[in-house]
């Protein structure tokens, strides 16, 4: 599998678990939320799968979209 496909797959599971079913798993009730390292876990979570996202979409810029010039 080539880079360009696993950062494409990559991207989309992020897509995905950042706002989606992921968050709803981690975050706790409205009135005893998650708390991890002092920060609310779903803030820790939506960041992470942000930086995910950002990672993959700078690695393929330097990698993947080269132009042939």
């Amino acid at each position: 599998m080539g880079k360009g496909p696993l950062l494409t797959i990559i991207f989309l599971i992020a897509l995905v678990l950042g706002p989606g079913p992921g968050a709803a798993l981690i975050d706790g009730t409205k009135e005893d939320p998650n708390i991890w390292f002092g920060i609310p876990a779903l803030y820790l979570w939506v960041v992470f799968w942000f930086l995910v996202m950002a990672g993959c979409i700078v690695t393929a810029a330097f990698t993947v979209w080269k132009d042939t010039d």
